[in-house]
């Protein structure tokens, strides 16, 4: 990013940053107007009838931080000067972006039926022979560690629902 000391920028405002910018407020926006109709209210909260904070405060606040960050975005990008890198992008650099995305949207398609702990192990040993380990017993290993790690963490101590093991419905380490 370079300020051109608040000139309008030589090719014009309209970059990457504008586009951003449009984004972000459109996106406010849109999670003000639906942030009622998605936030449950809870009946309890630890075991006592929730009283202070309204549920719809934080992602209320998340809204309009997304409408002030894009309101600044579209100011700042009449005076910023950049060249767009994402056009120089070889065709191995999109392709690597492109499969872990399809990845992981694989990954959030068997998850109801194979469960967190299956569907991430997957996940994990294809991107990791994807992107060169050639070491299969390290690949395993992390593949097979870090979804448990994650599972038991997420669902014994903080509490996490997640979808649940077909075939090994109650494995826990600890």
């Amino acid at each position: 990013m370079t300020d051109v000391n608040d000139q309008p920028a030589p090719r014009g405002w309209m970059n990457f940053n504008t586009a951003f910018g449009v984004f972000a407020i459109v996106f406010g926006v849109v999670l003000f107007i639906i942030t009622p109709d998605q936030v449950e209210r809870p009946r309890l909260l630890f075991g006592q009838k929730p009283s202070g904070l309204d549920p719809d405060f934080f992602p209320r606040m998340v809204a309009v931080f997304f409408l002030i960050v894009g309101v600044w975005l579209i100011w700042r990008a009449r005076t910023l000067v950049e060249d767009n890198h994402m056009a120089a992008l070889d065709g191995e650099a999109v392709m690597s972006v492109l499969f872990t995305i399809g990845g992981f949207i694989v990954m959030a398609l068997l998850m109801p039926w194979l469960g967190f702990v299956i569907s991430s192990f997957i996940l994990l040993l294809v991107l990791s022979t994807f992107y060169g380990n050639r070491n299969i017993w390290l690949g395993l290993l992390v593949s097979a560690g870090v979804p448990l790690l994650f599972f038991n963490v997420l669902r014994v101590w903080l509490k996490v629902v997640l979808p649940q093991d077909p075939f090994f419905p109650d494995f826990l380490w600890f």
